[in-house]
């Protein structure tokens, strides 16, 4: 069964989100009420075209089955707007786009309708069928000043995709103004990114949970000596670093149900 038509499949009660994720900072999330809701899926191989960046794990959907209601991108950045992929997922009429200021020219050069997108700034909030969705503040540096992170709640959880981001816990939360349930964040420590630690020392400040990490694995690039991008170290300092919080790593293709 393909990843699409699983997601498309998975029934969601109510009091539940269902998230899958897509490697590197892509994930989908349905909803009880079926919405399907992608953010940033990587899906092509655009950074290797251009930076030479060569992808190590597979892509688990293909951009021309990507069926989606809403569809969040953080950035502009070819691993988050996915520029080999993106003219084809445009093309779905019936998908809606929130993004962030500096994806505005992508759309306007494919002449993507205005009434299908939706640009937010860091502090807005856009309520979209039964969902509110924040921007959250990101420091992601200076060649992605208008990057954001997403706080999405639905159902009566609240979680928090952190997009890339430096560690700026006290930025972050002020952005935030609530409790969260569910935390993803960058682990890769590289291209101004938190590393495995820095993202386990956010949660203490935010308490989830649940904590996901991502970003990591997808280009050698991005792996550094030390292990500051490694899933294992997340784990393995998660007890000591972030003691009674759950810490999931999640497989590209899989998924798993989370319940208030």
């Amino acid at each position: 069964m393909s990843l699409q038509k699983k997601i498309d499949e998975t029934v969601v009660q109510a009091g539940q989100l269902a998230l899958f994720y897509l490697a590197q900072a892509g994930f989908c999330f349905k909803t009880s009420g079926g919405k399907r809701i992608f953010i940033d899926p990587y899906l092509s191989d655009a950074c290797e075209r251009l930076f030479g960046f060569k992808r190590m794990i597979p892509a688990p959907i293909n951009a021309d089955e990507l069926s989606a209601d809403l569809y969040l991108i953080t950035h502009h950045h070819a691993d988050h707007l996915d520029p080999d992929a993106m003219p084809l997922i445009v093309k779905k009429t019936g998908t809606h786009f929130i993004i962030a200021p500096d994806c505005v020219s992508f759309f306007e050069e494919h002449a993507v309708s205005k009434d299908r997108y939706t640009v937010i700034k860091e502090g807005e909030t856009i309520t979209w069928k039964e969902l509110n969705i924040r921007a959250i503040y990101a420091d992601h540096g200076e060649l992605a000043p208008e990057a954001i992170g997403y706080l999405m709640e639905v159902d009566g959880i609240r979680l928090y995709h952190a997009g890339d981001t430096a560690f700026r816990p006290k930025e972050i939360k002020t952005s935030l103004g609530v409790p969260i349930d569910i935390m993803i964040a960058p682990i890769n420590g590289t291209y101004g990114n938190m590393t495995a630690e820095e993202a386990l020392r956010l949660a203490v400040e935010l308490t989830p949970s649940l904590v996901i990490p991502c970003h990591f694995w997808m280009f050698l690039e991005h792996v550094v000596p030390g292990g500051v991008g490694d899933p294992a170290t997340f784990l393995r300092e998660a007890p000591k670093l972030a003691p009674g919080i759950h810490c999931r790593v999640m497989t590209p293709g899989e998924h798993i149900t989370y319940s208030i």
